[in-house]
Parts: structure tokens; sequence; C-alpha cells
């Protein structure tokens, strides 16, 4: 008699998002980076910035860091999965992908003209909106395996270091 399947560590939901659809959209993003790098800018500045060919080499490495972010998310954390899942590399990846996160935020704030521009939402338009909604949603998975919400065995682990960590402050 076989036992029943235990839980995984990784919940459905940042599975898809983070192994499925976000690789899409950043295969995506290179191919309009290397393509079509004309409508990548205006669609980034609204129209402001004309497309500057000299400048393609700027696209073809930007293009490369989606390339990287597609492979290990709908690589690496598959092949992760595929071996128990770790919530640990999980966070670590997750970590990591935030920094590109705040990159990607401030280039968006950049690109309209400042922070000051890009907060103003009712000034948005739907290439705003876009961006948006192609990056947040990420963003916030991202944040929420960082801080362990949701993942299997995570508050218990990080509890017992903490009570690790509480016994030797005390023997000190």
């Amino acid at each position: 008699m076989s036992s029943p399947p235990r839980p995984r560590p990784i919940p459905p939901i940042y599975r898809l998002t983070l192994t499925t659809i976000e690789p899409v959209l950043a295969v995506a993003g290179a191919l309009q980076a290397l393509l079509l790098p004309h409508i990548y800018t205006s669609t980034m500045t609204r129209g402001a910035v004309p497309y500057l060919a000299p400048a393609q080499f700027l696209y073809t490495g930007l293009a490369g860091g989606w390339l990287l972010l597609a492979f290990n998310e709908a690589v690496v954390l598959r092949f992760n999965f595929a071996n128990d899942d770790n919530p640990a590399l999980w966070r670590a990846m997750a970590g990591g992908m935030l920094l590109s996160d705040a990159a990607t935020f401030h280039s968006a704030a950049q690109a309209v003209g400042g922070w000051a521009a890009w907060v103003r939402v009712g000034e948005w338009e739907g290439a705003d909106w876009m961006v948006f909604l192609t990056t947040v949603p990420f963003f916030v998975v991202r944040v929420m395996i960082v801080l362990g919400v949701g993942l299997q065995g995570t508050a218990r682990r990080t509890r017992r270091r903490l009570d690790e960590r509480a016994k030797m402050m005390i023997k000190m």
C-alpha cells in the first residue's frame, strides 16, 4: 500500500506564475528588444524617445537578461520541482529576481520622466498599464516567496532558527 502524497512545499500558483507565465513573457520581451526595439522604446517612453540603431547593443543586453530570467524560471525552478522542491532555492532565486525588479521599475519610471511622472496613475496610457500588469504581479509573488508566505515548512524552520539563535545569545 502506498502512502498518501505529501504536500509540495511550493504552492501551485507560485509554480504556475514563475515557471510558466513569466518565462513566456520574458522571452516575448527579449524578442521584442532584439527584433522590434523601436516598438519597445516607444512603448516604454510613451513615444517621447526615438529608437537609435547605434544603441542596439543595449537592447541586446536587455534581451540577454530577460532570457536568463526565463531560463532560470522555466528550467532551474522546474528542475528543482522534479527533485523534491527546495524552498530555500526558490527564496534565494526570488530574492535575486527582486534585484532585477528594482532596476526594471526604476527604468520604467525613468522612461516616462521620473518617479514624479510615473506615480500619476491617472495619466497612464495603455502601454503603462501593460508594463505594470506584466511586472507587478510577478514582483508580488517573489516578495511572498522571499517572506515564506505559503511555503510548506518555512515558518516552522524560521521559528526553529530564531529559537536556536536566541539560545545562543543567552549562552553568551
